[in-house]
């Protein structure tokens, strides 16, 4: 135990190869990370912590442009930042995802940024634990911000306002991004919509649109979240953009809605490790004993309905430990 004591040291100190090392071990998952897990949640964080800013948005929306113009004007602003990009596939090889990340890599010897790719690792295009893990390991380093990045698909896009302080969409003035920001339901997410690629005709109408659906949309917080616009290319607006992360992070700081916002994404970890603990005792119950086989083809003949079999597995798993 001592040794993994000096470990979590070790990423409270910013020990950038303590820290890699530890995500690595998130994302391998078994014994060494839950050890370290348990570590982190004993040591109580001092303080609010670091600002996490989930990026989301479409493909091709120009999210990793921005991140690598945000990391420059942050680092302008003495902030240590680490930067957690949500890869579909694998975490480090191919995809025109990832290789538009390459753009962050002037960064990667900035000894006050750290930056890590990760994959969503099966989890139906959500942010996978291993994500959480890391953000928890990256929380209990020195940073002063932490940016999560998504794949922009699936439902990584809805799941990242479980994680994050504070959400940007990222929208363009091309292919209806309006009309799909309202189907995704990123509306009821973003904190603060930023219309990228501005120089683009029709990038004020989008705002505009935005703008009216936002008016229709009621809120519990009682932020009124801005739209903005925004050139990575020309590296316009950038300012304004965190500028207006930061006015949210402070509606946060009032009246304990951090707190809260905190609390829930711990609330929602929880029901989404039962539902994989379920699904992994499932599984494992179909696959080494006859009974649930037997049943399986019972349903898929027609012998017995879907609910009862459920209804019994169900049964049954509560009658064991689950593996969390």
């Amino acid at each position: 135990m001592a040794t993994v004591e000096q470990f979590v040291k070790e990423i409270a100190r910013g020990n950038t190869r303590a820290i890699a090392r530890a995500i690595s071990y998130m994302e391998e998952g078994g014994e060494p990370a839950q050890e370290l897990l348990s570590m982190l949640n004993q040591r109580a964080h001092a303080g609010i912590g670091p600002h996490i800013m989930g990026i989301t948005g479409a493909p091709g929306a120009g999210k990793s442009s921005l991140t690598d113009q945000l990391l420059t004007y942050l680092r302008s602003c003495g902030k240590r930042i680490a930067v957690i990009a949500v890869d579909p596939s694998s975490p480090f090889t191919g995809g025109a995802v990832l290789g538009d990340r390459v753009r962050m890599n002037r960064h990667a010897l900035d000894p006050l940024i750290f930056i890590r790719s990760m994959g969503t690792r099966g989890s139906g295009g959500g942010l996978s634990r291993s994500v959480r893990h890391a953000l928890q390991v990256l929380y209990h380093a020195p940073f002063d911000v932490i940016l999560l990045e998504t794949v922009g698909v699936g439902q990584a896009e809805l799941d990242i306002v479980y994680v994050a302080d504070t959400v940007t969409v990222v929208l363009t003035p091309s292919g209806g991004d309006e009309v799909q920001a309202a189907k995704a339901g990123l509306m009821e997410i973003g904190d603060v919509f930023l219309v990228n690629k501005a120089d683009l005709p029709g990038s004020a109408n989008v705002a505009k649109d935005v703008q009216e659906m936002l008016h229709v949309t009621e809120r519990e917080d009682g932020w009124d979240p801005p739209v903005l616009l925004s050139s990575a290319v020309k590296n316009d607006g950038v300012k304004q953009w965190w500028d207006a992360c930061e006015e949210h992070f402070a509606h946060l700081l009032q009246e304990h809605r951090l707190v809260k916002r905190r609390g829930r994404a711990r609330v929602q970890a929880m029901h989404e490790l039962l539902q994989q603990g379920l699904w992994r005792e499932m599984e494992h119950k179909l696959h080494e004993d006859d009974k649930y086989a037997r049943m399986q083809e019972q349903v898929e003949i027609g012998d017995r309905s879907p609910e009862a079999a459920v209804s019994q597995i169900l049964m049954d798993i509560f009658k064991s430990t689950l593996r969390v």
